[in-house]
């Protein structure tokens, strides 16, 4: 019997799924992905090319493998609802191997420093108003367990871990943001939503200024709304995608996007990210130190509030 997982993230192993599970793919170039081994099982899975048209996602670890075929039921169930225009095109599922192929979606993702089209942040908003959509969250929930928000750390983790990596005069600003945080987080700000999870700026592809697809769905969860904003703020450098992407939410949904959860949930994000990084000895994405990234959030604490006041951390 073939089992649930492969034996290694190597092209090898890889193809000798790929002949269980798509034949017709199996003799075609295999360009392995970064793959980033953080000696955690839960996390023992990557993705790889395979010829121009064909991407897969695959485990090597049995927790790994569970989290394949969960995002798997949840991309069938995708399918039949509306976020189906913004999904990638699912091409076929296994469990034994555990393995997604879908085909290759032509686009870039929207990175640090990039300018973001208007249309963009019309249809992002558009995409996550789908995402969030009751009927969305019906049809992935009868499929698959959905939990509450899983960010990258808690506040009692930040507060205990990060201050090694910290100046005396950060470490104190973080505490502050920390007991803030827990403050806005004990206040329910909306009703439970399905939500994208992941939703940084290398899971969104656009192409000449259009969205084209939201990529990975394997940390959905439910919760509410504010928590698939959580990478906005920061994702082009400036908060204009951010504030541009809320309107037009609010807009389409009637669901108000307030400041300080959000916030919560972004500094949560990006210190958690810092922590784990720092421990792993894993470069900051897109470079910088700790020290900086602690300024330019206090940097966009300053600009949000000016654009929408709130009581600040």
């Amino acid at each position: 019997m073939v089992n649930a997982w492969i034996r290694a993230p190597t092209e090898e192993h890889v193809r000798a799924a790929l002949h269980h599970v798509a034949p017709e793919l199996a003799t075609a170039r295999i360009e392995l992905n970064d793959i980033l081994d953080t000696g955690d099982p839960w996390w023992a899975r990557g993705t790889a090319w395979v010829g121009d048209t064909h991407i897969v996602k695959f485990a090597w670890s049995r927790p790994a493998a569970g989290e394949v075929l969960r995002e798997a039921r949840v991309l069938d169930a995708l399918r039949t609802t509306a976020a189906a225009r913004i999904c990638p095109p699912l091409e076929t599922t296994s469990e034994r191997p555990a393995m997604i192929v879908s085909r290759r979606v032509v686009g870039d993702p929207v990175g640090f420093g990039s300018s973001p089209s208007p249309q963009l942040a019309e249809q992002l908003a558009a995409a996550l108003a789908v995402v969030h959509d009751p009927a969305t969250l019906a049809a992935v929930g009868s499929v698959v367990n959905l939990p509450g928000p899983v960010p990258q750390a808690d506040t009692a983790s930040i507060r205990t871990r990060l201050d090694r990596f910290l100046s005396p005069a950060d470490t104190a600003v973080v505490q502050r943001w920390c007991d803030w945080i827990d403050e806005v987080q004990r206040t329910a700000w909306g009703g439970p939503v399905l939500l994208h999870g992941d939703l940084h700026g290398y899971n969104v592809l656009h192409r000449g200024g259009n969205l084209v697809c939201l990529l990975d769905f394997g940390e959905v969860c439910d919760g509410d709304h504010h928590y698939d904003f959580r990478y906005l703020p920061a994702m082009v450098g400036s908060i204009e995608l951010f504030k541009a992407v809320a309107e037009a939410y609010e807009r389409s949904t009637g669901r108000q996007v307030a400041s300080a959860p959000v916030l919560a949930w972004h500094l949560r994000t990006m210190l958690g990210d810092a922590l784990w990084r720092s421990e792993a000895n894993v470069p900051l994405p897109d470079g910088g130190t700790v020290h900086e990234w602690v300024r330019s959030a206090q940097d966009r604490i300053d600009r949000i509030a000016a654009w929408r006041p709130f009581d600040r951390p």
